[in-house]
């Protein structure tokens, strides 16, 4: 439909710095027509292309239009305001003034100037400078140049600023003031000619005055003193406070003022206060100025404004030292005192010179050297009677003497002895021939003692040492006294010890002064009762009498049964006839007095494991001490069959005895030693009290709680590893997780990985299955008497009777199977080492781009070559041994050792005719390897150029790459050939 049309002037107005666009019309029917073209036109005019309202555009362009009239200008247009920064915000720190600053503050505060606050603007101001330039061409003159450069010039303008403080406080130079959390940058808006409109300034209009640092993060005091802060403006005015220290000397001799004048009208720290720090640092106060001459000091330097360093506090002293002796001249002694404040110094050199001069002997330089040094910078003032040098007291003579090494007898048992010696020298029976020189009556102590033993040690008299004074005089020493000690029958003396001839009693008697010594034969009677081990037999010994020895009596035999504990058995007439012998000093050895009776035991139950047990160590000792953590003792292996356990049950009931001391001795029951049979276990009672436990099938026998069991498959929930130690196992094996480098995994069925082989030893007697793959890194070996299947198989070693599938690659590796060899997927590449496979084998890839060697071996039996390659070994070490033997012939032939030489000849000739045994046995098994077995390698993928193939002992190798081919051995021709896979397929099919 035409649109219809209006008369008039159109016109477009953009207001708000062209954020908004108004559309006018004012009719007149002799304007020009309208129409929403020429408008639109208009608009492009103006160029208003930004956030027009088109449903306000269309209806104002259809009012002009249709009625010729608009009621009222139209906004067509909005643009895109800018967005308004977001100003920064500080957060001030809190800044006490400490109470004795109270009136300073308000003093400082009320006679401070106006703050003054300052910009710094950098402005670039281009310039000029000559130069000296190298001309391009050689050997030419350098020249002047006119260079250009800008000079960057900083230029300071001062800000004028509210001078109201709003806060205020007290810092310390290099305190933090406040921290600031930056604000957000306007965005800029967009007019309805899409020109941009910048955004408003957000920078921050806060200033800072002297002694205030802005840094990234907020403000920092430069100066110490007061802070005044204003609305947009903060400033430090400087105040510094008196500042004194208290030292000692290095000697702590001499106390030291440093003081540091602050501002002019601060009152100066009182002397008090100063003598009580001193004090503190352990300085006495009466080596002190006064207090009021402290005063003064600093108000002196208050005063002149000048700094103390160090300044003396303490009463002057003058150092001094003295060398003197005592009395006996045996001692030297220093003593010392340091200077105090300004008084005249101790001078080491004085002091060292002095001694030296001094002619004192067996003087220690260094020792002395190193207590004066010590003293001088130790915290002591004075050092008094310090010992430098000593002599040595002349000693006196030793006086002769004796020691007795002996125990003394209580006087009871002194006067028994005595009362028996009494007794026998009436009877005639004993006689001493010292009786002469000290009676009976005159003994005042007694002791046992044994022959040969060292009863004291005789000490002659010594000369004593002489002495010196410390001037090194000799003082001669005072003589000493002799001791005598008179010895009689039963002691000798010898080299000054004094000792014990016999056994028996030494006696000892003190006789004007002198030391009587004498030794007589005495051993009473010793009873002693004995137990056996099992206390079921009591002997009786009596030993014989010696001297004045006492006899045994009934009495004292009586006791010694009694503490022995006897209660049962006695044999009481036998103990009264030994009791009458004694009384004659008749020697009784051993004799049995009293016997129990031995309980009758039923017997118990007999449990003889008759395989070893494993012992669950995690690790194994090996001969030469070596810790084998691989092979560890953690299964017990048993075979199907196996005689596991035998149990024997006695006969016959129990009967208690009791020994010699009364204890019953109970006869022990018969104790029954549960052992259950689990699963997997025969029990068989072959015998009489004789039961046999065998194993049902073969794999790990356990023993818990006495409860046998087998368990026939073998199952690790983690990694083969440290922890578990080498896998051996009579069944099949499940490992959950991988096989770590360097272990094996022995099953006498089928193997299970679920992780990776890495590295390790792994046989099993039926299929080996490995999840995720091999990797082997020329280690891993794969050993299977029936299939394996693995997800890939790296520089390893795969063996299997049966076939053995991958799938994915095989790389670098050496496969041997009697089956078929397939790698499955897409990636299954056949890359690197040997592959023999009797059945054939089909892959992705075959060899690599890079003619990586590949050889390939399939048709023939390759287990028989294995043993081919037994047997050929076999006959080559037989050979050696007939070669050693011919040496060893000619060698007894030349020597005519006829026997020797007959004992060779029958060694030589049993390894002849094993030779031909061997060679028989090769030949057969060399036509078994030459049966052909029907094989194909098929090649889905490339097979690349550097493939060697192998049967019957022809080869082919691949020259040039071919697409999807079977290779296979044609028996016809003899040769290994090649067809596409596509044309076998087909011919399949036809079949």
């Amino acid at each position: 439909m035409a649109e219809t049309t209006g008369r008039g002037t159109v016109d477009i107005l953009l207001e708000d710095q062209g954020l908004t666009a108004i559309l006018s019309f004012s009719p007149d029917p002799d304007g020009p027509e309208q129409t929403g073209d020429t408008i639109r036109n208009l608009l492009n005019e103006k160029g208003v292309r930004n956030g027009v309202d088109s449903a306000a555009l269309e209806k104002a362009v259809a009012s002009i239009t249709g009625s010729s009239s608009l009621p009222s200008p139209v906004v067509i247009a909005r643009g895109t305001p800018p967005e308004l920064p977001e100003p920064a915000e500080i957060e001030w720190e809190e800044l006490p003034v400490p109470e004795d600053l109270q009136y300073d503050l308000s003093r400082t505060l009320e006679n401070a100037p106006a703050p003054e606050v300052h910009t710094i603007t950098v402005e670039k101001i281009k310039r000029s400078r000559k130069v000296i330039k190298k001309s391009k061409i050689p050997f030419a003159a350098p020249k002047e140049v006119e260079e250009e450069y800008f000079d960057k010039v900083e230029r300071k303008e001062k800000v004028y600023v509210n001078p109201e403080v709003i806060a205020s406080g007290w810092c310390e130079a290099g305190m933090v003031l406040g921290v600031k959390t930056p604000g957000k940058p306007g965005k800029p808006g967009k007019d309805v000619c899409g020109q941009p409109i910048p955004a408003a300034d957000g920078e921050s209009t806060f200033y800072c005055g002297p002694g205030v640092k802005e840094t990234s993060q907020g403000y920092e005091s430069l100066e110490t003193g007061f802070l005044r802060r204003g609305a947009n403006w903060v400033e430090i005015l400087p105040f510094l406070q008196h500042k004194w220290e208290v030292s000692l000397s290095d000697d702590h001799n001499t106390c030291y003022l440093s003081f540091t004048p602050g501002a002019k009208g601060l009152i100066p720290p009182p002397g008090s206060d100063i003598v009580a720090r001193a004090e503190e640092l352990g300085y006495p106060a009466d080596k002190l100025l006064g207090t009021q001459d402290i005063q003064v000091l600093v108000a002196g330097a208050v005063k002149q404004g000048e700094v103390l360093e160090k300044a003396s506090i303490s009463l002057d002293e003058d150092g001094w030292f003295e060398l003197h002796t005592s009395e006996d001249k045996l001692k030297a002694f220093l003593s010392m005192r340091k200077k105090r404040g300004n008084g005249k110094p101790l001078v080491l050199k004085e002091v060292g010179t002095s001694i030296l001069s001094a002619g004192l002997k067996s003087l220690d330089k260094q020792a002395v050297q190193q207590a004066i040094l010590d003293f001088y910078r130790s915290p002591d003032s004075e050092l008094k009677n310090h010992l430098l040098s000593e002599g040595k007291e002349a000693a006196a003579g030793e006086d002769g003497s004796f020691e007795l090494q002996v125990t003394y007898m209580p006087q009871t048992d002194c006067d028994a002895i005595t009362a028996r010696m009494t007794e026998l020298k009436e009877q005639g029976s004993m006689s001493l021939d010292s009786w002469a020189d000290f009676d009976i009556e005159q003994v005042q102590k007694m002791a046992l003692v044994k022959k040969d033993q060292l009863i004291g040690q005789m000490f002659a008299g010594k000369s004593g040492d002489p002495g010196f004074d410390v001037f090194g005089n000799r003082i001669d020493p005072p003589p000493g006294k002799d001791a005598g000690v008179k010895t009689y029958e039963g002691l000798k003396v010898e080299r000054g010890m004094l000792i014990a001839q016999i056994d028996g009693v030494m006696e000892l008697a003190e006789i004007d002064g002198a030391t009587f010594l004498r030794l007589h034969p005495h051993r009473s009677a010793a009873v002693s009762i004995s137990l056996s081990e099992d206390r079921m037999k009591a002997f009786l010994t009596i030993s014989p009498i010696e001297g004045s020895g006492f006899v045994a009596t009934e009495k004292q035999i009586n006791e010694e049964i009694k503490k022995a504990g006897i209660l049962k058995g006695l044999m009481e007439e036998k103990v009264k006839a030994i009791s009458s012998s004694a009384l004659t000093g008749e020697h009784i050895l051993d004799e049995i007095i009293a016997e129990g009776t031995a309980p009758q035991d039923a017997g118990s139950v007999e449990v003889e494991m008759k395989v070893h047990l494993a012992s669950g160590h995690g690790v194994s000792i090996a001969k030469d001490g070596h810790a084998d953590y691989r092979s560890q003792d953690r299964i017990t292996v048993v075979s199907e069959g196996d005689l596991l356990a035998e149990v024997r049950v006695p006969q016959g009931g129990a009967e208690p005895g009791w020994d010699v001391t009364g204890k019953t001795l109970n006869a022990r029951e018969l104790k029954q030693v549960p052992l259950s049979a689990g699963n997997n276990i025969d029990v068989k009672e072959e015998e009489e009290g004789i039961t046999r436990y065998y194993a049902r099938v073969s794999g790990a026998l356990t023993n818990e709680n006495n409860v046998l069991e087998i368990k026939d498959a073998h199952f690790v929930p983690g990694d083969v590893d440290m922890k578990t130690g080498n896998v051996k196992f009579n069944g099949p094996v499940t490992v959950k997780g991988s096989v770590m480098p360097g272990f094996v995994v022995f099953a006498a069925g089928d193997l299970q990985v679920g992780g990776i082989v890495d590295g390790a030893l792994l046989s099993a007697d039926g299929s080996i299955t490995v999840a995720n793959g091999v990797k082997g890194a020329g280690k891993a070996v794969l050993r299977a008497k029936q299939n394996i299947a693995a997800g890939f198989i790296e520089q390893a070693h795969a063996m299997a009777v049966g076939d053995i599938r991958v799938k994915n690659s095989c790389l670098r590796s050496n496969v041997r199977c009697n089956g078929r060899l397939t790698l499955i997927s897409d990636k299954g590449n056949f890359t690197g080492g040997n592959l023999k496979c009797r059945r054939g084998a089909e892959v992705q890839n075959l060899g690599h781009p890079n003619g990586v060697p590949t050889k390939v071996f399939f048709g023939q039996d390759y287990l028989i070559a294995d043993r081919i390659q037994v047997e050929e070994k076999e006959i080559a070490k037989t050979r050696q041994n007939v070669a050693k033997i011919d040496m060893i012939l000619h060698r007894l032939e030349a020597a005519g050792e006829k026997t020797k030489l007959a004992r060779a000849r029958q060694e030589k000739l049993k390894f002849v005719k094993l030779i031909e045994k061997l060679s028989l046995r090769l030949f057969t098994l060399r036509e078994k390897f030459e049966e052909h077995f029907p094989s194909e390698i098929v090649v889905r993928g490339t097979l690349f150029p550097g493939v060697v193939f192998e049967s019957h002992g022809r080869y082919y190798e691949v020259d040039s790459p071919k697409k999807s081919v079977i290779v296979y051995f044609d028996p016809d021709t003899g040769r290994i050939q090649t067809k596409p896979l596509e044309k076998a397929a087909k011919d399949d099919k036809e079949k």
